[in-house]
């Protein structure tokens, strides 16, 4: 690494998926200039997510100072005075310097109800050592949950039966999955390399660049 990339002061979080019936954990380095859609897209990759639902950045789980999200999706209600499209919010800027957060909060699918607590930390200088300017993966443990499972308690049911031969709906979510009967699933196990090839792909696509409005309306393939 350059000693130029240093100079470019990334962000560490420390991220976990609340109530899982095993740690889901991601623990990342991040540009500090970054905006939330940004941020969006590379908890997404990192934490397994396909980028099928709505989301919500907030400072605060209960009555929230701010909030970076899609926006005015059907054109019609107008956004609370706090909320703001993603793109528009900066995690340093706004999050940080502004309201003083050492944490905050990503929820995403308001059926399944997804919160992701984030934590906000200074890098160290070894692992500034990984930091080559764009997002990188630095350690990871735990499977994301499927999309549409039924939230934590629906993941809950399908550990107890996701590797469990005898369990009567072990068949069924195999299937549902796509996997064959024979293979372990291994729910607390998660591969770090293409979680890290597909940030840098993302990073250096055009979807990086796009607002809040484009990332909706055009979805998010060019990378994947």
């Amino acid at each position: 690494m350059s000693s130029s990339n240093i100079h470019l002061n990334p962000i560490k979080l420390d991220i976990q998926l609340e109530n899982m019936p095993h740690g889901v954990y991601r623990k990342l380095l991040v540009p500090d200039y970054i905006n939330m859609m940004q941020l969006h897209g590379i908890l997404q990759i990192a934490m397994g997510w396909t980028f099928s639902h709505l989301f919500q950045f907030v400072d605060t789980r209960q009555r929230p100072k701010l909030i970076a999200s899609f926006g005015e999706i059907d054109g019609f209600e107008e956004l609370p005075p706090n909320e703001f499209e993603a793109h528009r919010i900066l995690l340093k800027r706004d999050f940080m310097e502004m309201l003083g957060r050492k944490n905050l909060w990503y929820w995403y699918d308001f059926g399944d109800d997804w919160w992701h607590k984030i934590s906000l930390f200074k890098p160290t200088k070894q692992e500034l050592l990984h930091f080559e300017g764009f997002p990188v993966c630095l350690d990871a443990f735990g499977k994301c949950p499927p999309e549409d499972v039924g939230g934590p308690w629906g993941y809950q049911e399908f550990c107890d039966a996701i590797d469990n031969k005898k369990h009567p709906e072990y068949r069924s979510y195999r299937e549902w999955l796509g996997l064959d009967m024979k293979t372990p699933y291994e729910v607390e196990k998660v591969s770090i390399s293409p979680i890290n090839e597909t940030l840098k792909a993302y990073f250096h696509s055009s979807e990086w660049s796009r607002d809040t409005r484009q990332s909706f309306e055009e979805g998010w393939m060019e990378f994947l």
